[in-house]
């Protein structure tokens, strides 16, 4: 059987940070060490009518803010990109110190199109730290196109995504 180092729950919709935390705690509570970050989002308010959007970091529990205020008469994206790279920059400094499995929130716009989360996942890769993230289907091919013979699909069922981690464990182990 073939274990693959990159996961993605494919999700239509939901809240899929809570999903991810939840397994994150799981997990850590096991003795793993779980990096990576969820989203989470502020009060509707202010000069935009659209919430603040966080990444709040597993473990160290480092709050990014990855949006910014574009005014009321945006209906673009609000996401801030370099919040975003310091956020992974982070995260990336806490995998080189040692990690089990990384969470990551979305796979999404950014990723498709080569920033975002992306070299973090790459970096993941190499130093042998599985990835487990979030896809809409919107993204599913990109997704299928980055993961190349090295991901696989999950469903949105914590035992499901527990047996993929026990899987990685165990082929770990054996190594």
């Amino acid at each position: 059987m073939t274990i693959f180092p990159l996961a993605a729950i494919m999700l239509e919709h939901g809240d899929i940070d809570e999903f991810l935390t939840e397994i994150a705690t799981t997990l850590s509570a096991r003795g793993l060490r779980v990096r990576g970050a969820v989203q989470t989002r502020g009060a509707v308010g202010g000069e935009c009518h659209c919430a603040d959007m966080d990444l709040t970091t597993l473990g160290s529990n480092r709050v990014f803010r990855i949006s910014q205020p574009l005014g009321n008469g945006s209906h673009g994206c609000r996401l801030h990109p370099g919040a975003l790279a310091e956020c992974s920059s982070f995260i990336e400094q806490e995998l080189e110190q040692g990690a089990d499995l990384l969470i990551l929130n979305r796979f999404g716009r950014g990723e498709r199109e080569g920033r975002g989360f992306r070299d973090l996942i790459a970096k993941a890769i190499t130093l042998d730290v599985p990835v487990l993230t979030a896809v809409r289907p919107t993204y599913a091919d990109a997704w299928h196109d980055f993961g190349a013979g090295m991901a696989c699909d999950l469903p949105a069922d914590r035992d499901a995504v527990l047996r993929w981690v026990d899987s990685l464990q165990t082929v770990r182990e054996a190594v």
